[in-house]
C-alpha cells in the first residue's frame, strides 16, 4: 500500500524514431560503346547506366538519351541520378561510331572456265572433243544470282554500300589453263583496263585426261596470267579448284580425275606463295564436303556456288577494306562536349 506522499510512478517516454534517409545514389555508366554505321548515317546506340542507392524515387538522364542517333566520330554521354531528396550522382563514357568499310578498289574481273561461269552440272552433256577445244554443250548455267561471281558482288555491295562493287563474270566452259587461248583471253580482258582487281580459278579441265603431266604446263598458265595483271596494276587472286566427287554420275560422270585434284592445288599454293599474291583455298573452304558438288560430280551445286562466293568476299574484305580507326582518330579532336 501506497504511503501518504507516494505518487504512482510515471512510465518512461519513448522518443519517436527518426527516419534514416538511404545512402545518396551512385550511378555508373557502361563501358567505352562502339556502333558501325553502315551507310554513313547517324546510327541509334542503346546503353543502360546502372543505379543503386538514393531515395526513391531517383530519375536517372543521359544526354544524349539511349537510342539516340549517334553521327560518325566519338561523343562523350553524361548521365545523371537524381533522388528524392535533390541529392545526384553523374558518370560518363564515350560513343564511337565507326565510318562505313569501304574498298580501296570495287572492279573485279572473275575469270575461269564453266566453275566460274555457272554450270549447274546437272543438265549438260559430257565433253565430245579433245581437252584442248572440249565445250559442254549444251552448258546449262545456274540463274544469275546463284553464281559465284554475282553472289560474290551481292555479298560485297551488302558491305559496302557507300560504294558500288562490280564484279564481272568471265567464266568460260570446257576452257583448260594450258590452252593458249586462255593467256590471250585473259589478256585481251586485262588490256581494257577496266579492272583492277583479277580473281583467277582454273585449272579443272586440265585434269580431264587424268594425267598429272600437265600441272607444271597449267600452272606455267596461271603464272603467266598473274604476271600479266601484276604488269597492268591488277591484283591478282589465286584460288584452288573445288574437289570433286567420283561417285556422283549424273547426268555423267565427271569426277573421275578426283585423285589429281589434290596434287594439283599443291601447286597452286606454292605459286601463290612465290608470286605473292593471294590464295583464295577454294578446296579446302569444301572441307571434303560432297554435298557442295553436284550431281555430275564436277560443278559445284548450288551451295557450293555460295561458299565460293563467301570465300572470295572472306579474302578481299581481309585484304582490301580499309580500316574504319583511321576516320575515327581524326575526328577524335572534334567529338562533341558533353
Amino acid at each position: 500500500m501506497l504511503g501518504a506522499c507516494a505518487s504512482p510512478s510515471t512510465p518512461t517516454p519513448v522518443p519517436a524514431r527518426v527516419p534514416v534517409a538511404p545512402d545518396p545514389p551512385k550511378i555508373t555508366c557502361p563501358a567505352a560503346q562502339t556502333a558501325q554505321s553502315v551507310d554513313g548515317t547517324p546510327t541509334p546506340v542503346t546503353f543502360t547506366a546502372a543505379v543503386v542507392n538514393g531515395q526513391t524515387p531517383v530519375t536517372t538522364i543521359c544526354t544524349p538519351s539511349a537510342g539516340s542517333p549517334f553521327s560518325v566520330g566519338q561523343k562523350t554521354v553524361v548521365c545523371n541520378a537524381t533522388d528524392a531528396l535533390q541529392r545526384s550522382d553523374s558518370c560518363s563514357f564515350v560513343v564511337t561510331v565507326l565510318a562505313p568499310p569501304k574498298l580501296t578498289t570495287t572492279s573485279f574481273l572473275s575469270f575461269g572456265d564453266s566453275i566460274t561461269a555457272g554450270e549447274d552440272g546437272q543438265n549438260s552433256t559430257a565433253p565430245t572433243q579433245t581437252l584442248m577445244s572440249a565445250r559442254f554443250h549444251p552448258s546449262v548455267l545456274f540463274p544469275s544470282g546463284l553464281r559465284y561471281p554475282q553472289e560474290l558482288q551481292a555479298l560485297l555491295a551488302g558491305r559496302y554500300k557507300t560504294q558500288a562493287p562490280t564484279v564481272d563474270n568471265q567464266g568460260s566452259p570446257g576452257e583448260a589453263a594450258s590452252d593458249p587461248a586462255t593467256i590471250k583471253r585473259f589478256t585481251a580482258l586485262t588490256a581494257t583496263r577496266r579492272y583492277s582487281v583479277a580473281l583467277i580459278m582454273e585449272g579443272t579441265n586440265d585434269l580431264y585426261d587424268r594425267d598429272d603431266r600437265i600441272f607444271p604446263f597449267a600452272i606455267d598458265a596461271l603464272r603467266s596470267m598473274i604476271r600479266d595483271a601484276k604488269g597492268r596494276g591488277i591484283r591478282p587472286y589465286l584460288a584452288t579448284i573445288p574437289p570433286m566427287n567420283p561417285s556422283a554420275c549424273v547426268p555423267v560422270c565427271r569426277g573421275l580425275p578426283w585423285s589429281l585434284v589434290s596434287g594439283f592445288n599443291d601447286g597452286v599454293r606454292t605459286l601463290a606463295t612465290t608470286e605473292g599474291v593471294t590464295l583464295v583455298d577454294v578446296y579446302q573452304g569444301f572441307n571434303g564436303n560432297f554435298a557442295l558438288i553436284g550431281p555430275d560430280g564436277l560443278h559445284p551445286s548450288a551451295d557450293g556456288y555460295a561458299r565460293i562466293a563467301d570465300l572470295f568476299f572472306t579474302a578481299i574484305k581481309q585484304t582490301l577494306e580499309t580500316s574504319s580507326t583511321s576516320s575515327v582518330q581524326t575526328l577524335h579532336h572534334a567529338a562533341a562536349a558533353p
